[in-house]
C-alpha cells in the first residue's frame, strides 16, 4: 500500500480523498491548520510550508505515493490570504516534495476550480504569479482588494493553480511524477457554506447551476468530487497528465460549450 499527503484534509473534499484512500489500506499523512491533522501548519505563510515539508520528509523517508494541494480559502476571505494560499501554498509544498514523489514515481493532484475559466479574469494577476513568482508583490495587491472584488484574488489563484500544472507537467513526468490539476464545481463543503450566506457572494453561488443536478437543485458531495481524485491518483490512470478535469456536473460544459 502506498503513502499519501494531503493538505487541508481535515474537512470537505480533502476529507473524502483521505477516508477514501485510508478504506484502500493506504497511509495518509493529513494536513491542515485544525485539531486532528497529523501535521499542524498554516501553508499561507512560507515557515509553515518549510516546516510541512520538513516533517513529511521525516516521515516518509523511501517517498511519497502521491500528493494533494487541496487547501484553499474562498473569495469571502482576505485577497492576500487567498493568494499566498491558493496558489502559493498548493505550488511551494508541491515543488518541495518533488524529491520525496520521485523515489516513489509519485502522482500530483492540485485542486483549482471551474471558477478559474469564468469571465473576468485578470491575466496581470497571474502573471504576477506564474511568471513573477513574487508571493508579496501578489499579497500586497491581494490587499487592496473588498467585497465582490476579492473575487479577482480567487478566481487567478485557481487559474494560476491550473496553468502552473500545465506549464510543469510535461518535466515532472519526465522525471518519474505525474501531475494533472482537478477543477470541481459547486460543492457542499464548508467554503460552499459560507459562500451561500454571505452577503456579496451568496446570490450568484446559490444561482450557479450544476446541470446533473438539475432536477433536484442539489450541488455535488465531497465524495463525488473524491471519487475522481482517487482515480486521478491511481495506477488506472497512468495516461492522464497535464490534464485540468472538470468535476462539476456539468457546469462549466453549460457555460463554456464552444470554449474547452
Amino acid at each position: 500500500m502506498g503513502v499519501y499527503a494531503i493538505t487541508g484534509a481535515r474537512i470537505g473534499i480533502g476529507a473524502a480523498c483521505a477516508k477514501m484512500l485510508e478504506e484502500q489500506g493506504h497511509k495518509v499523512i493529513k494536513i491542515s491548520r485544525g485539531e486532528g491533522a497529523d501535521i499542524r501548519a498554516d501553508l499561507s505563510k512560507k515557515e509553515d510550508r518549510q516546516r510541512a515539508v520538513k516533517e513529511i520528509e521525516e516521515m516518509t523517508p523511501d517517498g511519497l505515493d502521491g500528493f494533494v494541494a487541496n487547501s484553499g480559502v474562498g473569495p469571502t476571505e482576505p485577497g492576500d490570504l487567498i493568494l499566498r494560499l491558493n496558489y502559493f501554498g498548493a505550488k511551494d509544498m508541491i515543488e518541495d516534495l518533488f524529491p520525496l514523489l520521485q523515489k516513489k514515481n509519485g502522482v500530483v493532484l492540485a485542486v483549482s476550480s471551474n471558477s478559474a475559466n469564468l469571465p473576468g479574469l485578470n491575466t496581470e494577476l497571474v502573471d504576477m504569479l506564474c511568471d513573477d513568482d513574487d508571493e508579496e508583490a501578489a499579497a500586497a495587491y491581494g490587499k487592496t482588494l473588498e467585497g465582490a472584488n476579492k473575487q479577482e484574488a480567487y478566481q487567478a489563484s485557481k487559474f494560476g493553480l491550473a496553468k502552473w500544472v500545465r506549464r510543469n507537467s510535461a518535466f515532472y513526468v519526465t522525471k518519474g511524477v505525474r501531475m494533472n490539476a482537478i477543477a470541481p464545481g459547486a460543492t457542499w463543503t464548508n467554503l460552499m457554506e459560507v459562500g451561500f450566506d454571505d452577503d456579496v457572494f451568496g446570490d450568484s453561488m446559490q444561482s450557479f447551476p450544476v446541470p446533473s443536478h438539475y432536477n433536484d437543485g442539489k450541488v455535488l458531495s465531497p465524495e463525488d468530487v473524491a471519487n475522481t481524485m482517487i482515480f486521478l491518483l491511481s495506477p488506472e490512470s497512468v495516461g492522464i497528465c497535464g490534464a485540468v478535469i472538470y468535476t462539476d456536473g456539468g457546469t462549466d460544459a453549460f457555460l463554456r460549450t464552444e470554449r474547452f
